[in-house]
């Protein structure tokens, strides 16, 4: 029991780590991005190898401050598609990387450390329990 509670804290540590990394990380973008209106020009369609399933993933194009033209595919994707070809949204973007754009939308923001943060703690409470269980 005692290797089961080492092995499942040890990974815990490690997602519960990138977790903390992940949400530090994208609380440091939001100080230092602006906001402005982007539109979605394209879905890109992909399907998983496995199944039949398709994932959308929208392409937005906005204007940057500088007056540049930027076009960036979101990280994440929805079946069915969250967003409509030539709908508005509201991007973040940091001005000396506009690159760095997102969506402004909290399963672009804070799924991924939310499901690192939240599997990192189960892993960890569960080791935990398994470890304290075993020096009995």
């Amino acid at each position: 029991m005692g290797v089961f509670g080492s092995i499942f804290a040890g990974i815990g540590s490690i997602f519960l780590i990138v977790g903390i990394i992940i949400t530090l990380n994208t609380r440091s973008f939001l100080a230092k991005s602006v906001t402005t209106q982007g539109t979605v020009i394209d879905l890109i369609r992909r399907t998983s190898g496995s199944s039949r399933s398709s994932v959308y993933y929208p392409v937005v194009q906005f204007t940057s401050s500088s007056g540049d033209r930027i076009i960036f595919e979101a990280n994440s994707g929805s079946s069915p598609p969250a967003f409509k070809k030539d709908q508005q949204v509201e991007v973040l973007y940091n001005p000396q990387q506009p690159n760095s754009a997102v969506i402004n939308s909290w399963a672009e923001l804070w799924l991924l450390p939310v499901i690192c943060t939240a599997m990192g703690s189960l892993f960890v409470l569960i080791g935990g329990i398994a470890l304290i269980n075993s020096f009995r």
